[in-house]
């Protein structure tokens, strides 16, 4: 018999053990609440890749399989981040997840039909890496599978047959594809892809049976590895504490009068409102990002900027401390779903930047998971601003007196007491680590497709109309 064929009593005998360590696997995952298992299912259509699946929803509990078929974009995934539909489908811990038509099927489609150049090909393939590693040290399990049939011996139509085994039925009519490219493609997505964390394994799947109990076992296997996951991985290189440059760069005396702030606020409110109603914002997005010291003052220059904003297209959206669920996901997944859509603006007060803000401070995350946030915080970023999104993000600086003087008026104010908890009292203790935090958060996330604003707050006037003005250049600019 081939070395890749198990006989139908085999088979039998095999698929009774399988199912049996399969359902034990899945119960101890859901109890341990880790993962998810997600297996990437990619080859040639005739390996039979929706069968493969099939044998899990017949083995396993289905309410704890998800099971994902991806095509080409259409519609709003056309005109988003390319691994946004990913991260927003992503299964919950406890779940074993199927992916049919993974991130690797669009680059590697407009690559073989010359639509994209081996650079830029080259490229996806680096950053779907990186979200990989991502994924992995946020606890996903990655299991990459390629179906393939065997290479044909030659002859006559064996060129044909091999360019089959790699091309798939979403691809369309294979004369818009060049068949060089399919095989140079597979080689260089796995030369570039195929990590110790999410490697790509080879399944031989000539024989239905063999398939589906190998399948099976490496899929077991994962499991297994999660379940008992000791990560050891190679310890971050020790990041440089930041100087203090940029706080001591702030003019704190800056300010406006009544009468001016009522006259250029009235006008950069009426400028903001022409420009998100400007056609050519329709293929745009914004993002606007608050942070800053408590009692800075973020709350009033977001309604300065949502007073003049149509409701129906702007979500604001107030950052807290993750939720228990949340905690059991990767870090950036709560905020990939709040992303602004084409047309839209979304405005974070607070946001992302907590973990490497109060997260890290407050030891609510390991030095490795702040430390390597600043280049998934960037990678982020930069896959909004590709596709259109502006993201401008705003620090409202305030002294530590000015801090105490609201904080003091707030204990006073039937109105606004509510705003002051005993949590703020103690952050304020620890005001230089806030400060080099901050600074080190500066270094590391100030770019050019995202920059940071470092805005005056000691007077409230002046805060809200240098926010709004800074949005209005941007984004005037960004529309030319």
């Amino acid at each position: 018999m081939p070395e890749h064929h198990l006989s139908k009593k085999a088979f039998k005998r095999q698929r009774a053990e399988l199912n049996e360590a399969l359902l034990e696997a899945q119960y101890e995952l859901r109890k341990a609440n880790k993962g998810p298992v997600l297996v990437l299912v990619s080859g040639n259509d005739n390996g039979g890749k929706a069968e493969a699946i099939y044998s899990f929803y017949e083995w396993l509990d289905n309410r704890f399989l998800d099971t994902r078929a991806f095509a080409l974009p259409q519609g709003i995934e056309q005109r988003m981040p390319h691994l946004w539909r990913y991260w927003i489908s992503l299964p919950g811990p406890g779940k074993l997840g199927f992916y049919l038509g993974s991130w690797y099927h669009q680059p590697q489609i407009r690559y073989c039909r010359g639509e994209i150049n081996a650079e830029a090909f080259q490229l996806q393939m680096e950053e779907i890496a990186r979200f990989e590693r991502l994924l992995s040290e946020e606890g996903v399990a990655l299991v990459k599978l390629w179906l393939q049939i065997e290479q044909p011996s030659g002859g006559e139509g064996a060129a044909q047959e091999l360019e089959q085994s790699v091309v798939m039925r979403e691809w369309g009519d294979l004369g818009s594809v060049d068949h060089e490219q399919v095989m140079t493609s597979t080689q260089l997505m796995s030369e570039l892809t195929s990590t110790p964390w999410a490697p790509w394994i080879a399944v031989p799947s000539d024989d239905a049976h063999y398939r589906d109990i190998r399948v099976g076992q490496i899929v077991l296997q994962q499991i297994h590895q999660l379940l008992d996951k000791q990560t050891k991985r190679p310890a971050p290189t020790p990041l440089l504490p930041a100087p203090l440059v940029r706080l001591q760069q702030v003019d704190y005396c800056l300010k406006l009068g009544k009468q001016q702030y009522k006259q250029q606020l009235r006008h950069y409110q009426a400028e903001l409102r022409e420009l998100v109603r400007h056609p050519a914002f329709a293929e745009r997005s914004l993002l606007l990002v608050f942070e800053g010291t408590d009692a800075a003052g973020k709350g009033g220059a977001i309604r300065r900027i949502t007073q003049c904003l149509d409701p129906r297209y702007m979500r604001v959206h107030g950052t807290r401390a993750p939720t228990h669920e949340q905690r059991l996901q990767p870090y950036l997944l709560r905020f990939w779903r709040r992303v602004p859509t084409p047309g839209r603006v979304a405005i974070f007060d607070r946001s992302y930047y907590g973990r490497v803000l109060v997260e890290r401070v407050e030891r609510f995350c390991s030095r490795r998971q702040w430390q390597r946030a600043y280049d998934e915080i960037n990678d982020f970023e930069a896959q909004l601003s590709a596709k259109g999104t502006l993201v401008l993000k705003f620090w409202l600086a305030i002294t530590q007196d000015e801090q105490l003087r609201r904080f003091k008026a707030r204990e006073r104010s039937p109105l606004k007491h509510y705003k002051l908890t005993e949590e703020d009292w103690r952050n304020r203790e620890r005001w230089p680590h806030y400060e080099q935090a901050l600074n080190d958060m500066l270094a590391h996330t100030d770019t050019v497709l995202a920059p940071w604003y470092i805005v005056p707050a000691e007077n409230k006037r002046y805060a809200r109309v240098e926010a709004l003005k800074i949005v209005c250049q941007a984004l005037r600019q960004a529309l030319k």
